[in-house]
């Protein structure tokens, strides 16, 4: 028996194996305990990509009884953070006019746009990620506006500017070709 802060008596069990382990023995702990202890079960789990946890105990009440949830934030944040390794493994890649950081800033914006504005529609928010794609990737002589959504409440500043009949000009830079090739 171990005494904590308040005086109270409680059992103590050292961790055994790597410290990222941890976290998959305490969240199967707490869905093990949830039926004895509260006569309850977990039916999501809401994870931050990482599966090790889940794959421990998505099949604890049975087969598949708990759902993932995943974070829109965390992935998100993955698209940029992939980006800039990728910038940063690649010679060539970095740079202006190229994978600056506003840039992958950008892409990642408005990925996270394309997600969290149609979560209950797996094809429309595939098409969506592909026209925030499409969106930041494209060359200066040829711009790929044709798949962002359209009408005066669009996240693109062109499709906004042709819904209240205004010219638009963009004076962003594009991506050169060598850069959209890789």
């Amino acid at each position: 028996m171990c005494n904590s802060s308040s005086n109270r008596a409680h059992d103590c069990v050292k961790q055994i194996g790597s410290s990222s382990s941890l976290e998959v023995v305490g969240v199967y702990r707490k869905f093990e305990r949830s039926e004895k202890m509260r006569n309850l079960q977990y039916v999501k789990y809401f994870g931050d990509g990482d599966s090790k946890s889940y794959d421990n105990v998505k099949d604890i009440y049975g087969k598949d009884n708990v759902k993932k949830l995943e974070y829109i934030g965390h992935i998100q944040k993955t698209v940029g953070t992939r980006l800039r390794n990728l910038k940063s493994k690649r010679k060539g890649l970095g740079g202006k006019g190229k994978l600056a950081e506003s840039f992958i800033d950008k892409l990642q914006n408005y990925y996270g746009i394309a997600i969290r504005r149609n979560t209950n529609n797996l094809d429309k928010m595939q098409s969506s990620v592909f026209a925030a794609v499409f969106h930041v990737c494209w060359i200066k002589s040829q711009p790929v506006y044709l798949q962002c959504p359209t009408g005066t409440e669009s996240w693109c500043k062109y499709q906004r500017a042709l819904a209240n009949r205004i010219k638009y000009q963009d004076k962003s830079q594009g991506l050169p070709k060598n850069i959209m090739k890789w």
